[in-house]
């Protein structure tokens, strides 16, 4: 049986894979699903960015995971791949700082930064 730290854990990464998801796919409901505070001009620009690509790779990897009570901040390295007008782009690698709150069992994404 899994502790509370360690389901939290895998919690927050089944979240984090959903965001990578999301955005792999251009799908800003999915993005919604663990971003539900995301703001109407977030989500214009969400949606701007999505129409300006043809397709996205991204990989991510969790470099530090630290849990707080009831918040949680994950460090991620990720490296984005897009193909714009057919053509695709030299990867692009970039750290990224989530912050997650607990809500009720599960785990959202409460900011995003760099």
């Amino acid at each position: 049986m899994p502790t509370g730290s360690e389901s939290d854990d895998a919690a927050i990464r089944a979240v984090i894979a959903t965001y990578e998801r999301a955005i792999e796919t251009k799908n800003v409901e999915l993005f919604r699903s663990v971003r539900p505070a995301l703001s109407s001009a977030d989500e214009a620009r969400l949606r701007e960015s999505f129409r300006q690509v043809d397709s996205q790779e991204l990989t991510i990897r969790v470099t530090d995971l630290k849990i707080s009570g009831r918040t949680a901040v994950v460090r991620l390295a990720r490296t984005d791949t897009i193909v714009s007008s057919g053509r695709r782009q030299a990867p692009l690698s970039s750290q990224q700082t989530l912050t997650l709150n607990k809500v009720g069992s599960g785990w959202v994404i409460a900011d995003i930064g760099r």
